[in-house]
């Protein structure tokens, strides 16, 4: 230990004595760290941490899968037939998705996210609740008393924090429940829940074909996951042999609920944690070629240790101490680093990160820091010491007196790690550009609608349970559509039950082609024609107004647009979407055909198609249009509860905000509503491919930087070497030119090795990139000759310099120097 004391303060005086070095090295070091640790702290919270639940591990979610290997939500009859059949899980649960719901009786009126939990919903996840209790087995059940369990956010930020039981109750969906709970901060399912109400208060449907519920269960002890996938695979087939293709089930698709909740971000994020690895080998290669410049400046000094009697241990302890002080420092303010970065990731980040609260730095995330510190210590420290140790103490004695050269071994050692960190770099810098050329291939698609110029309300109005409410609710969107198309400067306003990238639950489903308006008189004509494959078609379902097509742009393609004339008594009309005409009657004109698509809203009177308008990239830019059926809002009464009004006109989307504002505060100051433009819609859904450019482009940059910085202190390392050369050529006759030229084509070559090399990394791992690029081949020549061009460019730039000063050596100075 006091040899290892000793040999710590001696490199701290080494190091004190080179302080732009060892401050060189440690920002370095601390760049590299502390992206690998920030992005290691977000695949740490979200991907490996277990989630927040007792035995985590045994959580289960579970899918309908139908013959073609589509997954789909679960319906009640093949539920409950699961749920009575399982021996392999413990409990099985029903649970909906999030739904918005407009809330009142809180401190302030809330739009809150509120889904329904069957009986076994909390005891799968096995948690307590942090307050009060959970839902007792008498309210769990038709007519049951309406009681609410809230999350921990909507506690604390609706309802002040206050103490159970609480005086007041919540009102939504047209009754008034009572807070009966609160969940812990950590309970997070469905993700972003707010409110649970109990699913049993809903009637079930018995149809086999509507696939409304999540379904979450835990595995029962001692039941691996192997055999409950069987169990469930052999259930369906039972099911499937009993009932045929009335179960639209033909095996049941179980997967791990961590999987479920983080699967789609594991591989952005893996991809990003690369690119942060990259980073830091860029930066130890600089870091090892500094340390190889130091040792070449010392090796008399090492030699002269040597000689003495010094042993390699001794010299490699030396170099191991070195380099642990300049790790562990670079580690430290790395950790200081990641800390901010941690919280700028967040920052920046989209929201459609999962676990996002339980992203920090931890010790887990010191500990990882630390073992690459450590890591990064022994590597620096063994390949410094390896390179000077190789050289016999006479010849490094013989050099110290006229050259400060490490040896062509070294020196070699050296132009690989620039070679090496170019292709790291070259790697980096072409992911980052394609995914900006997919970006910019993304925002040259054309959506089918209107994305500038148009703003647009959202409100929660009161469901629309009876017929009553429904037409207070369509009087009250026409009465605002009305007012908002007589605003100065308005072209068209019109509403629509969900909104292009808005987000808002939307419908789809299996509507019949009739023969004649009477054809269905109740759900037992719908579900005997819904058998009949040829007569059927699959469609996302719209309500909207007369002017909706017209405020975003969207054109009509034949026929016509639902006029005032289609009103709540008249016969019902529809509005078709292109694809969706070409998908049902390829060779046909659809206009007249007669449509049953009451399975959407309970309302069995037939549409008549009399339109067909151009498709709407609804679900985002990189998602194909999907066949989209409107109803008229005006008759379609159930669907009036949520509404999102376009306004356009041609003074801009902030101006059409301005306007609109006190407009929205006339009518819904009781409500829950919401204000945005199309451009904020649209660069939200962009909003994951941009971070993941952003980071990946830093990095890219940052490496370019290294890298080239790696390139010049080489070139310039070698023309310092070489001055005497240099001289020699001159009085022989050659010109700055040529020894400018000289300078630059080593630099080059070197260069275009690091371009040859990374090309080829970047061809092997372009399937990396395959599912996060949309529009462009992860092989794209462009791409890849233009960056290559780039580094090329900025590497020459950066050995232009040191090849100046080459070009500028004087003869007789360097002659009388040797004399």
């Amino acid at each position: 230990m006091d040899t290892v004391l000793a040999g710590l303060r001696q490199a701290l005086r080494s190091l004190a004595r080179s302080p732009g070095f060892a401050l060189g090295c440690v920002l370095m070091l601390a760049a590299g760290i502390g992206a690998s640790t920030a992005l290691f702290s977000v695949v740490e919270g979200v991907l490996l941490r277990p989630l927040p639940y007792p035995h985590p591990e045994r959580l289960v979610e579970l899918s309908e899968r139908a013959l073609d290997g589509r997954t789909m939500r679960f319906s009640d009859p093949n539920f409950e037939d699961v749920r009575t059949r399982t021996r392999t899980l413990g409990a099985l649960a029903q649970v909906s998705g999030s739904a918005s719901v407009a809330v009142t009786g809180a401190d302030e009126p809330a739009l809150a996210t509120v889904a329904l939990a069957s009986r076994d919903f909390f005891p799968a996840f096995a948690v307590r609740p942090l307050q009060g209790r959970l839902f007792a087995e008498e309210e769990q059940q038709m007519g049951g008393a309406p009681v609410v369990v809230v999350s921990h956010a909507f506690w604390k930020r609706y309802l002040g924090a206050r103490p159970l039981p609480l005086p007041d109750t919540l009102t939504f969906e047209g009754r008034a429940f009572t807070v009966v709970g609160v969940m812990p901060e950590s309970f997070d399912y469905p993700v972003g829940t707010q409110l649970w109400i109990p699913r049993e208060l809903e009637p079930q449907l018995p149809s086999r074909t509507a696939h409304n519920w999540r379904v979450v269960g835990r595995l029962a002890d001692g039941v691996d996951f192997q055999a409950a996938r069987a169990e469930l695979t052999r259930i369906a087939r039972e099911l499937e042999e009993r009932y045929g293709r009335d179960t639209g089930m033909h095996d049941i698709a179980v997967e791990p609920l961590r999987e479920r909740l983080v699967g789609h971000v594991r591989p952005t994020l893996y991809l990003l944690a690369g690119a942060a690895a990259f980073l830091l080998l860029v930066a130890g290669a600089n870091v090892t070629n500094l340390l190889l410049a130091r040792a070449a400046t010392r090796s008399r000094e090492f030699a002269i240790h040597v000689a003495l009697g010094a042993g390699p241990g001794a010299l490699v302890r030396r170099f191991l101490l070195e380099s642990l002080l300049l790790s562990l420092s670079g580690g430290a303010l790395g950790a200081l680093l990641a800390t901010w970065g941690v919280h700028a990731l967040l920052a920046v980040e989209p929201g459609h990160l999962p676990r996002v609260g339980e992203v920090g730095v931890n010790a887990s995330v010191l500990l990882f820091t630390l073992g690459l510190s450590l890591l990064l210590a022994l590597g620096l420290g063994l390949l410094t010491a390896l390179r000077v140790a190789r050289q016999p103490p006479g010849a490094a004695l013989a050099r110290a007196g006229r050259t400060l050269s490490g040896g062509s071994g070294a020196e070699n050692t050296r132009r690989a790690l620039v070679v090496g960190q170019l292709a790291l770099a070259l790697v980096l810098l072409v992911g980052a550009a394609l995914l900006g050329r997919s970006l910019m291939g993304l925002l040259s698609l054309d959506p089918g609608y209107r994305t500038e110029d148009v703003a647009v309300l959202s409100l929660v109005l009161p469901p629309a349970k009876e017929e009553a409410q429904g037409r207070r609710n369509v009087q009250l969107q026409e009465h605002l559509v009305a007012t908002l198309q007589a605003l100065p400067g308005v072209r068209a306003a019109g509403a629509v039950s969900s909104f292009p990238l808005e987000g808002s639950p939307a419908g789809d489903g299996t509507f019949i082609v009739l023969n004649r308006p009477d054809e269905v008189r109740d759900f037992d004509d719908f579900g005997r024609l819904a058998k009949e494959r040829e007569r059927t078609g699959a469609a996302e379902y719209r309500v909207a107004s007369e002017g909706y097509f017209a405020a975003l742009g969207i054109p009509l393609v034949r026929g016509r647009l639902f006029e005032a004339g289609d009103s709540t008594d008249a016969p019902h009309v529809a509005v078709i979407s292109e694809s969706l005409a070409k998908a049902r009657w390829p060779n046909e004109d659809p206009l007249g055909k007669l449509i049953q698509f009451g399975n959407m809203d309970g309302d069995l009177r037939p549409f008549t198609i009399v339109g067909v308008v151009g498709d709407v990239r609804e679900q985002g830019l990189d998602a194909a249009p999907r066949p989209t059926f409107y109803g008229s809002s005006r008759q379609r009464l159930r669907y009036s509860s949520r509404i999102h009004v376009a306004v356009y006109g041609p003074m801009g989307s902030a101006a059409l905000v301005t306007a609109a504002r006190p407009v929205l505060r006339e009518f819904a100051s009781e409500l829950p509503s919401r204000l945005s433009t199309v451009e904020e819609l649209l660069a939200g859904s962009l909003a994951p491919r941009r971070f993941s450019l952003l980071l990946l482009g830093a990095f890219g940059a940052v490496a370019l930087l290294l890298s080239v910085a790696g390139l010049a202190a080489v070139v310039s390392y070698a023309v310092a070497q070489r001055t005497r050369e240099f001289g020699i050529r001159f009085a022989l006759g050659a010109t700055s030119e040529d020894v400018l030229g000289m300078v630059l084509r080593q630099a080059a070559r070197l260069a275009g090795l690091g371009i040859v090399l990374g090309v080829l990394a970047a061809l092997g791992l372009s399937q990396v990139l395959a599912g996060l690029v949309y529009g462009v081949s992860t092989l794209d020549p462009l791409v890849f000759g233009a960056v290559a061009l780039l580094l090329l460019g900025v590497a020459l730039f950066a050995s232009w310099l040191p090849a100046r000063r080459a070009s500028r050596v004087d003869p007789m100075t360097v002659l009388r120097s040797e004399a």
